[in-house]
């Protein structure tokens, strides 16, 4: 159950008039809108700025954009982005295979460099790693300028609403987990938040102080490696 309650009847003719959209869309009225619907006006706007991150919006090639996502939701480990983003990447081309294989990604032989190079980005992005910049310089190999861009927007995005979806325990939705492979939640857990840091040259002073510092500016349970 989630911290606060959904809001499944509106309460005002703003709201209203927004489940009626969101109820005739594909999607439909998803538990994160319900949590959201406590301030309708933030909820609308929110919408107009992440519909196109989906929705043809970007230059961004669709199957890197969902590599990047499913990884944000390993790092912050929520499964409801995860799950919801399931059925969104395999109509991107990422199948079922290899998104079981993105935790232990640097092992598989499911992506190619640029995909490698796109998860090693999505995690130092995720955790405002010191490496992020050398790393995004590295993308400049394959992306644009303008793709470089959305792909950071994309991971900053959807490390944001983790940030509302974690704490606030939104469930995912009964519609979709009936959908959604045998053991999804079993491909959550990422090698790096498994405190193996396998993939990332950092120190072991470097990842230390990194640690220190996110609990003390989050209050992160963190162990370390």
């Amino acid at each position: 159950m989630s911290v606060i309650p959904k809001i499944d009847e509106p309460d005002s003719e703003e709201l209203r008039e927004l489940y009626e959209r969101l109820s005739a869309n594909p999607m439909g009225n998803l538990n994160i809108f319900r949590i959201m619907a406590y301030n309708p006006k933030l909820l609308r706007n929110w919408l107009r700025m992440a519909t196109p991150l989906l929705t043809g919006g970007l230059s961004l090639e669709p199957r890197l954009r969902e590599i990047a996502i499913l990884r944000v939701a390993q790092n912050v480990r929520s499964d409801y982005e995860f799950g919801h983003d399931i059925p969104i990447a395999r109509a991107a081309g990422v199948t079922d295979e290899e998104i079981a294989a993105l935790k232990d990604f640097a092992e598989s032989g499911c992506f190619s460099d640029l995909e490698r190079a796109v998860v090693r980005y999505t995690d130092a992005v995720s955790l405002l790693h010191a490496g992020a910049p050398d790393l995004a310089r590295e993308l400049r190999r394959w992306l644009s300028d303008r793709e470089l861009l959305e792909l950071s927007f994309c991971i900053g995005h959807w490390n944001m609403v983790a940030r509302v979806v974690v704490p606030l325990e939104v469930e995912v939705d009964n519609s979709l987990e009936a959908t959604l492979p045998e053991g999804w939640r079993e491909w959550l857990c990422a090698r790096w938040a498994r405190g193996k840091w396998q993939h990332m040259k950092a120190s072991t002073r470097a990842v230390s102080e990194l640690f220190g510092m996110l609990r003390c500016s989050n209050g992160l349970l963190l162990s370390q490696p």
